[in-house]
């Protein structure tokens, strides 16, 4: 389906006074939206990985080549537990932002981790205090989308290191529970909650002011995992009407056009999706009411996943950003929030 994009331009408005309450939580880990007609995407998106990643390639059996997994606790740990905060790669280092913490209210912190060596140090509060939002890299600047605190928040707030945090705009409605992602030049915004029923609405902005409706998803879901691969997004499982599910869903970057292409082995919420040497990963999350260790590698082509590996404890609600080869998995619920921070890593292995 092509959807015309109309330009939404919002105006600021004062935040909130209040902090939302958990109630009212929003998962995210990384946004993606599709454009109607937008062109295929090919250039960075940091909180996932330094380029849009294509597929691996091919062996000479003409199966594609796969990767091997180790994953392990980083040796370095958080000031305190956070679930559901925004991540984003800074540099050598991770950008640390907002979350739950396990007293259940929500931070107000900015951290930053210095790599290899695990060095945490405060890097600024956000003027407005959300978890469960979504982040993305637009032209240069880390963006933070909605979230959750007494209430759904619209608040966009530019939390770019070198300068102090501030907020810059609203999305056209508020949002939580959403995911987001970036191609360096454009954000994408999808999925989530507005506090009464779950939004179908996919945004793109190149700005973090200015939003276009570029698209709509299938099926609307809140805390799906969500990774690009090639000219496509891919949104894996969430809730839908209270409900976890398995749906995997398809956007394709050139037309814009929305679809279930596959389903999860089981259904599937709050976990975490990432790329690694071109490969998309699914990770933890929920499975019922029990956290999951698993790593599932997934493979467009056929829309199926394998087993890939396991994480040292099972981890719902986490951030994740990659650098190198390293993802880094940060906080989230085992199933209490978390201080540690999870590394997984990929080299070149045989095929699936």
């Amino acid at each position: 389906m092509r959807v015309s994009s109309i330009d939404l331009r919002i105006p600021l408005r004062n935040p909130p006074a209040r902090l939302l309450s958990s109630s009212y939580a929003v998962a995210a880990v990384g946004l993606l939206v599709a454009g109607c007609s937008t062109p295929g995407l090919s250039t960075p998106a940091r909180s996932l990985s330094s380029r849009f990643p294509t597929p691996p390639p091919a062996t000479s059996s003409g199966r594609p080549q796969t990767v091997e997994l180790t994953s392990s606790m980083a040796p370095f740990t958080l000031p305190q537990a956070v679930s559901r905060p925004t991540v984003f790669a800074a540099g050598d280092g991770l950008l640390i932002v907002g979350g739950l913490t396990a007293a259940d209210t929500t931070t107000q912190d900015i951290l930053r981790v210095a790599l290899p060596a695990g060095t945490v140090s405060p890097a600024g509060r956000l003027p407005v205090p959300v978890h469960d939002a979504a982040g993305a890299t637009v032209n240069g600047r880390d963006l933070v989308f909605g979230g959750g605190s007494s209430a759904v928040t619209s608040a966009v707030q530019d939390v770019t290191p070198g300068s102090s945090a501030r907020l810059i705009s609203h999305l056209p409605q508020p949002r939580a529970d959403l995911v987001a992602i970036s191609d360096g030049k454009a954000g994408y915004v999808l999925g989530g909650y507005d506090g009464t029923q779950g939004s179908t609405t996919i945004l793109r902005t190149r700005d973090g002011m200015t939003f276009a409706v570029v698209g709509a998803l299938p099926v609307s879901v809140r805390y799906p995992a969500v990774a690009a691969l090639g000219g496509s997004i891919w949104l894996f499982g969430g809730e839908h009407g209270g409900k976890q599910v398995t749906e995997v869903q398809r956007i394709d970057l050139r037309t814009g056009h929305g679809s279930v292409a596959g389903h999860l082995p089981s259904p599937l919420a709050h976990a975490g999706a990432f790329t690694l040497s071109g490969e998309v990963l699914v990770a933890g999350g929920r499975v019922g009411p029990a956290v999951s260790d698993r790593i599932l590698r997934f493979d467009p082509a056929r829309v199926r996943f394998t087993a890939a590996g396991r994480l040292p404890a099972g981890r719902s609600d986490f951030g994740v950003a990659v650098i190198g080869g390293t993802a880094y998995l940060v906080g989230g619920e085992s199933p209490k929030p978390v201080n540690t921070v999870i590394q997984v890593r990929a080299q070149a292995g045989g095929t699936p």
